[in-house]
């Protein structure tokens, strides 16, 4: 499984505006999630992590200001635990159904907005429910070594810990998405 990016459409910067493009073709939502300082989502449950993990929806996620790390883990992936430095350069995360997600803002917060598709059965008195990872897959998948991500240089970058076992990719763009 990659990770997709769906970049931005920047048509004018000046010294203290920046006005772009940042529609999802296939969005049928959208969502604005603030984040006013420092913050996790969803909050922790006393000393355990908590995740959302969507069965109706396929988020995606665009900082418009500060920063957010997205942690993602699906033990259906190969690699099955993700650690995601998300600013506006790196366009729109898309998080796949079936996927526990948390996400963590930096100190001076940050705005997210989030165009998800969302199908027929999309309730959000169901769809928004903290979960804990409690199943043997989800725990092994969590404690896996994660993939990072990062923007440098003008490029999206996915890192391990171990480069001698593995190598560092970038990835490039095409028209509508980031691809590896």
């Amino acid at each position: 499984m990659e990770l997709r990016f769906f970049p931005i459409n920047i048509f004018r910067e000046t010294p203290k505006v920046t006005f772009f493009d940042a529609g999802i073709d296939s969005s049928n939502g959208s969502d604005v999630v603030i984040h006013s300082g420092e913050a996790i989502s969803p909050p922790d449950d006393l000393k355990n992590e908590q995740y959302y993990v969507h069965y109706h929806q396929i988020d995606h996620n665009l900082v418009i200001t500060g920063e957010r790390t997205f942690v993602l883990i699906n033990p259906s992936w190969d690699e099955p635990h993700h650690v995601i430095y998300l600013n506006r350069s790196m366009g729109a995360l898309e998080i796949p159904i079936g996927t526990y997600h948390r996400s963590i803002s930096g100190k001076e917060g940050c705005i997210v907005l989030n165009q998800p598709k969302r199908d027929k059965f999309f309730d959000p008195t169901k769809e928004f429910i903290p979960q804990k990872l409690d199943k043997i897959n989800l725990i092994k998948a969590r404690k896996s070594p994660p993939v990072y991500w990062i923007f440098e240089n003008n490029k999206i970058k996915r890192l391990y810990l171990n480069p001698v076992e593995r190598k560092v990719k970038t990835l490039i763009r095409n028209e509508k998405t980031f691809i590896p």
